[in-house]
C-alpha cells in the first residue's frame, strides 16, 4: 500500500518545483517610490493643450524598443477609446439639435460620416513626448521602462468631418443651423490658426 504513494509524492514534488521556477524577469514590478519619483512630470500630470486630447502610459520590457512600442500602443488604444466615446455623443447631439428621429436617413448618414472620420483617427494621434529609463528587477535583471505621451489633434479630425458634411448637401442643410455645427466651425478655425503660426 505504501508503495503506491511514492510515485504520487514524486510527481507532486516535480510539479511544485516546476511551478516555483521563473522563466524570466518580472516585467510588472510594483511601482516603488523611486519609480514614481523618477516618472516625468508630463506623465503624472499630462499637459492641457488647446485643441488636443492627451493620454500617457508606461510599459516595461527587457528590450528598449519593445517597451516603447508597448507604452505607445497602450496610450493610443486608451486615447482612441476616449475619442470614440466622445464622438459617439455627437450623433446623439446632432439628433437632438436637428429634431430628427433616431432612425432618420440624415442622422444615419451623419453617424456613418462621423464613424469614417473616427476610423481614421490614428492619423491624428501622435507621440508628443517619450522617455526611457533603465531599471533593475528584484532579481537584478535589467529592464527598460518607457513613458509615452500621445496626443490627438481634435481640430484636424473636425476639419475632415466638416468637409464631409459640406460635401453632402442634404446633411449640410440639416446640420448648418445647429449649435453643434457652429462649434465644429469654431474648432476648425482654431485649428487653422494654430497651423498658421
Amino acid at each position: 500500500m505504501k508503495l503506491h504513494y511514492i510515485p504520487l509524492i514524486i510527481l507532486s514534488a516535480m510539479f511544485l518545483t516546476g511551478c516555483g521556477s521563473k522563466g524570466g524577469p518580472d516585467l510588472t514590478p510594483e511601482a516603488s517610490r523611486k519609480t514614481i519619483k523618477s516618472a516625468p512630470d508630463w506623465f503624472l500630470t499630462p499637459p492641457l493643450k488647446e485643441g488636443f486630447i492627451t493620454n500617457s502610459s508606461s510599459a516595461t520590457s527587457q528590450d528598449m524598443q519593445m517597451a516603447l512600442d508597448k507604452a505607445r500602443t497602450s496610450a493610443a488604444s486608451t486615447l482612441a477609446g476616449l475619442i470614440e466615446s466622445e464622438w459617439n455623443g455627437l450623433v446623439k447631439r446632432a439628433q437632438e439639435e436637428t429634431g430628427l428621429a433616431e432612425n432618420s436617413q440624415i442622422i444615419d448618414h451623419f453617424s456613418n460620416t462621423q464613424e469614417q472620420v473616427i476610423s481614421n483617427r490614428l492619423k491624428d494621434i501622435r507621440v508628443s513626448q517619450r522617455e526611457i529609463m533603465e531599471e533593475k528587477t528584484d532579481d537584478g535583471t535589467r529592464i527598460y521602462r518607457a513613458y509615452v505621451l500621445v496626443e490627438f489633434d481634435e481640430g484636424a479630425a473636425q476639419k475632415r468631418l466638416l468637409a464631409q458634411i459640406k460635401a453632402d448637401e442634404q446633411l449640410y442643410t440639416a446640420m448648418r443651423a445647429t449649435e453643434l455645427y457652429d462649434e465644429m466651425e469654431q474648432k476648425v478655425e482654431a485649428y487653422r490658426q494654430r497651423h498658421q503660426e
